[in-house]
């Protein structure tokens, strides 16, 4: 990699991935999208790469997701922590978007905003998911019950309404 402001040349250090990693495979449907997330972690149980593909999709939506999924898996494995990247797809607004066939995620923005709520669910603790305000269907009642207010996971509140 050459420098901008220079004619150094910097390498930047990139951690293999393991050659055999154990991953899950999930499918969803969004809207009226079917797809699949399939989710590769190291030995130690860390998140080390993420697919999604979508079955019966224009190669525009495909290809977006391929280069998402190639984004978040190079993010995971230049050490970028995966609240992070969380962070910034909870909530990303696109077609196909609506209801899910998952019970904690009701409804979803996005493909992207689904599969980040999902990783949440998945790999992060309840302190960072609740900062997040990604719950599961039992938390969300739990809280409720509490008498605590919350916005529902999945629940898309249109643009510049605070819940």
């Amino acid at each position: 990699m050459t420098d901008r402001f220079g004619d150094r040349t910097t390498r930047v250090a990139v951690p293999r991935p393991a050659r055999r990693m154990l991953s899950t495979t999930r499918s969803f449907t969004v809207g009226q999208g079917k797809g699949y997330l399939t989710v590769a972690r190291t030995p130690e149980g860390r998140v080390a790469a993420v697919a999604v593909r979508m079955a019966k999709q224009g190669s525009t939506l495909a290809g977006m997701l391929d280069a998402f999924s190639t984004t978040v898996s190079r993010g995971l494995q230049h050490g970028v922590p995966l609240e992070t990247l969380v962070a910034d797809y909870v909530g990303t607004r696109f077609e196909p978007a609506g209801p899910t066939d998952d019970p904690d995620i009701r409804q979803a923005c996005s493909v992207m905003d689904y599969v980040g709520r999902r990783l949440a669910l998945d790999h992060l603790p309840y302190a960072t998911r609740a900062d997040l305000g990604v719950l599961t269907a039992q938390e969300r009642l739990a809280q409720q019950a509490l008498g605590h207010k919350t916005t529902p996971t999945g629940t898309c509140v249109p643009a510049g309404v605070t819940p």
